[in-house]
C-alpha cells in the first residue's frame, strides 16, 4: 500500500542491511513511470551539491558549459533514492526541502523554477532523530521524509534469515551449481555464530567466495574467510552466546553504549518501548530484541 502511495520512505539501517534493494524493491511495487535514481549524499562534493542535485544553466559558473537537469529532475514521473542523507551538507537540506514542498526545482543560474513528479526514498545508517535534536540536521527536512520509516535490522539479529538469504545469494552467484551445492556442519556452524558486521553485503561477499573454492561441490570452514571460519570456536567477530542473553559486564564496548542508552531512554519514557523506539528511530520489535538480549525488564521502569 505505502509502495503504490506518493508517502516518502525513510530506510534506516546499518551499512549493508539492504537499504538500496529495499528502496528499488519500493519503486517496483510503485507502478510509477519513470526510473528509480539514486543518489549518494556523502559522495556529492560540497562545492557542487547544488548544481548535481538540481542542474544548472548554461553560464551559470566557471565550466558550466552547457544546460544540465541534475539528478532530481531526472527522477521526475519516478523515484528520487536519496542514500546516506544525513550527510547532505546544510544548505542542500534547505534547497531540498523547497524541492520536496513545492515539488518544482530551480536550477542554478535559472530564473524560474521546473515542475517535477517524485517520489522520494530517502536512507540512512545515522541517528536522524538525535541530530535534528542536535541541530545538526533539519528537524523540517526530517518531517517531510519521513512519511513511512522502515528499520531495517543488522544481519546478526535476523539470523532466522540466514539460509533464506545464503541460498538465494548462492543461486545468484553461481545458479548452474546452486541446486547440487552442501555446506558442510562446521562451516553452517560459524555462519551462524558469526556477527557479519557488514551485513548481508559481507554475506555476499563471503557466499560470492566459498562458490569459486568449492570444486568438490561442498563449502567447508576453509572455504571461508578466516574471521568467518574462526567463529565456530567462539572467536573473533563470533560469539553466538551473547545472542541469547548478555550481562553488562560481557557485552563489547558498542553494545554496552546501546544498552546504555536503552536504559536511559526506558527511564526516560517509564519503559514505554513504543516511545523509546520512536526516539531511537528504530522498529519496537528491533528494541524487544536489543531488551532480551541485554537482559532488560522494562517492568521495572513502569513502577
Amino acid at each position: 500500500m505505502v509502495a503504490r502511495s506518493a508517502i516518502p520512505v525513510l530506510l534506516q539501517g546499518e551499512t549493508g542491511t539492504g537499504k538500496e534493494v529495499m528502496a528499488r524493491a519500493i519503486h517496483a511495487l510503485s507502478g510509477r513511470a519513470g526510473e528509480l535514481v539514486a543518489v549518494n549524499c556523502g559522495a556529492l562534493p560540497r562545492e557542487l551539491v547544488e548544481g548535481e542535485l538540481f542542474g544548472y544553466r548554461k553560464g551559470a559558473f566557471s565550466g558550466a558549459t552547457e544546460d544540465r537537469p541534475g539528478l532530481v529532475r531526472s527522477a521526475d514521473r519516478g523515484t528520487l533514492f536519496l542514500d546516506e542523507i544525513g550527510d547532505l551538507p546544510a544548505p542542500a537540506q534547505a534547497a531540498l526541502l523547497r524541492v520536496l514542498q513545492e515539488q518544482e526545482v530551480r536550477p542554478v543560474g535559472a530564473t524560474r523554477p521546473v515542475h517535477v513528479d517524485l517520489r522520494v526514498i530517502a536512507a540512512t545508517h545515522r541517528p536522524l532523530q538525535r541530530l535534528a535534536a542536535a541541530g545538526e540536521f533539519r528537524a523540517d527536512l526530517l518531517a517531510r521524509l519521513s512519511g513511512y520509516t522502515i528499520a531495517l535490522p543488522p544481519l546478526r539479529d535476523r539470523r532466522e534469515d540466514l539460509g533464506l538469504l545464503l541460498g538465494a545469494l548462492l543461486e545468484r552467484a553461481a545458479p548452474e551449481r546452486a541446486a547440487h551445492l552442501q555446506i558442510d556442519a562446521g562451516a553452517a556452524r560459524a555462519m551462524l555464530r558469526y556477527r557479519w558486521p557488514a551485513n548481508v553485503r559481507e554475506l555476499a561477499q563471503c557466499a560470492t567466495t566459498a562458490v569459486v573454492l568449492a570444486q568438490r561441490g561442498t563449502i567447508e570452514p576453509g572455504h571461508l574467510p578466516e574471521a568467518v571460519a574462526r567463529a565456530a570456536e567462539g572467536e573473533g567477530e563470533g560469539g553466538g552466546d551473547q545472542e541469547e542473553g548478555a550481562a553488562e559486564g560481557d557485552l563489547r564496548p558498542e553494545d554496552g553504549a546501546r544498552r546504555q542508552e536503552l536504559v536511559a531512554l526506558l527511564g526516560q519514557h517509564r519503559g514505554n518501548i513504543t516511545a523509546v523506539a520512536r526516539a531511537m528511530g528504530k522498529a519496537r520489535m528491533q528494541i524487544q530484541r536489543w531488551l532480551k538480549r541485554y537482559r532488560i525488564d522494562p517492568e521495572q521502569f513502569r513502577r
